[in-house]
């Protein structure tokens, strides 16, 4: 495998072993072995509820279903796979493979923590066709000028609205009410509110709305690079949330956990949120439903050149970190990456984790102890990465977006003036990162 793929073009070789990464493409360092044998591959994830114990149960029958590897699945804080990781890598004592998202995985792949699996795709035994074209795209990358695929599907989960069907049912709605535009949400919603305060159309967390401000606006930087956040239409979006929010329909200065809390309380009727919330919802008594997250009239393009989705995702992946090289590491973690999203293992999967599965063979039918969850793989197709197409400075422009729509929704700050502010910063995290 060429990994030198994986680094940016014009990066040093002394710079490559500065980061440890020199040994990348050759044996990929010391192979362990367990007692029986055995090539032992260590994996990383955060797992830690009922997922995790799924996950688990799908490591352990792969490693009884054969003879040749055997994966110490290892559960880190999702801080630690974000803040650890890097250094273990480059110094060789590290995971072999991990789960993380596409948000930060493409930086890590260009600066060669991560190395691309296009090898992986292009062998038809690993049965990837049967994975979701709209999931692989997100990490389609371009590395050092060729189009790489640089992670492989582990748990992707598209938004969608969660609503009290008891309230909707009380409020004189039908299925024939269920909105299909942003402005049609947003009516719901005030039709959802009980005017002494005692019912919110929508728990709305103010925090994290890339996804909303591409579906209604120009986004915050377009898919080759350039800062869209300061227009016109953006404006006009926030303007409008602002006096959404003031008129009371949503509770104020909420983030997601607190717009959960909401909607599983029985204060808000509606809520935007994974699919977790199938679960949550039934173990807190609240009869429910769930729709696709209605399109806007944004003019953003995303890299599919369709515009106006609103539906954001939880995309994590399994990303095969830079020690391995093409070691004997390799082939056994690509074995467990068609076991893990064969049929009968995204089954499995999906049912013990509540996310959609990764394979398009599943059907309705197998899903049907959590119909739920069936009808939210319908929403994959249309959902997409909030921010993505980063190098770097993910953070930073995630923070300055979440300063940009609470100031919006807490305060009566000039919102061109929020704007200006936050087109300032995110050019220069933009101009940062930016490939030489």
């Amino acid at each position: 495998m060429n990994l030198k793929k994986t680094l940016v073009a014009g990066v040093a070789l002394s710079m490559i072993a500065t980061l440890g990464l020199s040994g990348c493409g050759s044996s990929g360092g010391d192979v362990q072995k367990t007692a029986d044998g055995k090539v032992k591959i260590t994996m990383w994830h955060g797992f830690s509820e009922a997922d995790g114990k799924t996950l688990e149960s799908i490591v352990d029958d792969f490693n009884k279903s054969q003879d040749k590897y055997e994966i110490d699945a290892q559960l880190q804080p999702w801080s630690t796979i974000g803040e650890t990781m890097v250094t273990k890598v480059t110094s060789g004592d590290g995971p072999d493979f991990v789960t993380t998202g596409a948000d930060n995985g493409q930086g890590w792949s260009i600066d060669g923590t991560f190395q691309c699996v296009s090898d992986f795709y292009d062998d038809d035994k690993y049965e990837t066709k049967n994975y979701i074209d709209t999931v692989v795209d997100q990490i389609t990358f371009n590395i050092d000028g060729s189009e790489e695929k640089c992670a492989v599907p582990m748990g992707y989960a598209p938004t969608s609205v969660w609503y009290n069907t008891d309230m909707w049912k009380a409020a004189g709605l039908t299925d024939k009410d269920i909105p299909t535009t942003w402005d049609q949400l947003l009516e719901t919603a005030k039709k959802l509110t009980k005017s002494d305060g005692s019912q919110y159309g929508i728990a709305l967390s103010d925090l994290g709305w890339a996804a909303f401000m591409k579906g209604n606006g120009t986004g915050l930087y377009t898919t080759d690079g350039k800062v869209s956040i300061n227009s016109p239409e953006n404006k006009a979006f926030l303007e409008k949330m602002r006096q959404f929010y003031k008129d009371g329909y949503t509770v104020s200065g909420m983030d997601d956990t607190a717009a959960r809390e909401s909607f599983e309380s029985g204060q808000s009727a509606m809520v935007i949120v994974g699919p977790w919330e199938d679960q949550a919802a039934t173990d807190k008594g609240i009869n429910h439903d769930t729709f696709a997250v209605p399109d806007g009239d944004g003019t953003y393009k995303y890299s599919t050149g369709d515009s106006g989705s609103n539906t954001g995702s939880t995309g994590l992946y399994w990303w095969v970190t830079s020690q391995v090289g093409d070691s004997e590491k390799l082939p056994g973690i690509y074995e467990f990456f068609k076991f893990y999203n064969n049929h009968d293992n995204q089954v499995k999967w999906s049912l013990g984790s509540a996310y959609p599965p990764n394979n398009t063979t599943v059907t309705a039918d197998e899903l049907s102890e959590r119909p739920l969850i069936a009808k939210i793989s319908q929403y994959t197709d249309n959902s997409y990465i909030g921010i993505a197409g980063l190098k770097g400075g993910f953070g930073d422009i995630s923070a300055t977006l979440d300063t940009l729509t609470s100031n919006t929704t807490r305060t009566d700050d000039d919102i061109q003036s929020l704007l200006d502010e936050a087109e300032s910063k995110i050019q220069g995290y933009l101009d940062e990162y930016a490939e030489d």
